[in-house]
């Protein structure tokens, strides 16, 4: 398995863009690997400023006036507006390709909340049913304020304010704009050069995230720092090469996305798969939002779902989980 590289004249030569290929036996072996672990996703590229679509992170949620703004379950503050997605705008996707699979509702919204609480441990007070909520609705209503008592957000568990005082309530509006692409269990963003079978795999993401949008930038030399802060990519790989001879290669991509294999930062996403749960909606730290649009340290909040939930629209039952790394 290898991944080719071919120059481009962008900024003195320091910005290539990828091919992915695979070679004789081996890559042959380790693409059928892959195909068996291919999962698609429908992964949403942030589009701040973009009229047309409903789904987004942040802002305000279209919730309709008749649904309750939900509120913790122990403390009873309300929780913070993380992401709505309209799913009458998704485009087509199975699960896991699976004859019969329960599929997403091909109408209405869903609105995603949790308590953004300074150590975020949604395990803790209450559990994840009481600390995050998904919601359903047919349609949407107009843009809806949170109740006035919400807490900052990154507070102190049971007070208004307090933990890393952001003044915040509500994240800045970044709209969504939803594509197709493949995803891969246990696939680290900055896989070790040495797992053939996670560069393998970083490849095909970045292929498939291509496919979707076109060529990722390549940045790498002595350069390339000073042309990523010229350029600004939404998206992008970023080449290393240490004084040791150590080398890595980054995507750099937030991966929000519905369905597919979630981010296994320390664990869950793999367990929580093995198990039988449908990764609903992953929200990963995304620093172009805001700076503490974070989750535990440059992780990512997980919504899951059982597939005989889904398959009776009990969004009700989905829970969330969040780690670091």
């Amino acid at each position: 398995m290898g991944v080719s590289l071919t120059s481009r004249p962008d900024y003195d030569g320091s910005i290539n863009t990828v091919s992915f290929a695979t070679d004789g036996v081996g890559g042959v072996l380790e693409e059928r690997k892959l195909n068996k672990e291919r999962r698609a996703a429908i992964w949403f590229r942030r589009q701040v400023g973009a009229k047309g679509s409903l789904s987004r992170l942040g802002g305000l949620p279209a919730l309709p006036a008749d649904l309750a703004w939900p509120r913790h379950g122990e403390s009873g503050a309300p929780l913070h507006f993380l992401a709505q997605v309209d799913l009458s705008r998704l485009p087509p996707t199975p699960l896991d390709g699976a004859a019969n699979a329960a599929s997403l509702p091909n109408s209405g919204l869903l609105f995603f909340f949790a308590d953004m609480v300074e150590e975020m441990l949604w395990n803790e007070n209450g559990g994840p049913l009481a600390t995050t909520r998904v919601i359903f609705a047919d349609g949407a209503g107009p843009d809806r304020p949170p109740p006035e008592d919400i807490p900052e957000i990154l507070h102190v568990y049971g007070e208004k304010a307090g933990g890393f005082e952001t003044g915040m309530t509500v994240y800045p509006h970044a709209r969504l704009e939803p594509h197709v692409i493949d995803t891969f269990g246990g696939i680290q963003p900055y896989p070790d050069p040495s797992d053939v079978h996670a560069a393998a795999a970083q490849a095909a993401l970045i292929a498939s995230i291509e496919r979707a949008i076109g060529r990722l930038p390549v940045f790498s030399g002595p350069g390339s720092f000073a042309a990523l802060e010229a350029a600004k990519p939404r998206e992008y790989v970023h080449e290393l090469q240490f004084r040791d001879g150590h080398e890595r290669r980054e995507l750099h991509c937030p991966l929000h996305q519905m369905l597919g294999a979630g981010r296994n930062i320390q664990g869950t996403a793999e367990s929580l798969h093995a198990d039988g749960a449908i990764l609903l909606m992953q929200i990963d730290s995304d620093r172009a939002v805001h700076d503490e649009f974070m989750f535990c340290d440059g992780g990512a909040a997980q919504f899951w779902i059982k597939p005989s939930d889904l398959a009776q629209r009990r969004f009700d039952k989905a829970w969330a989980t969040t780690e670091g790394g």
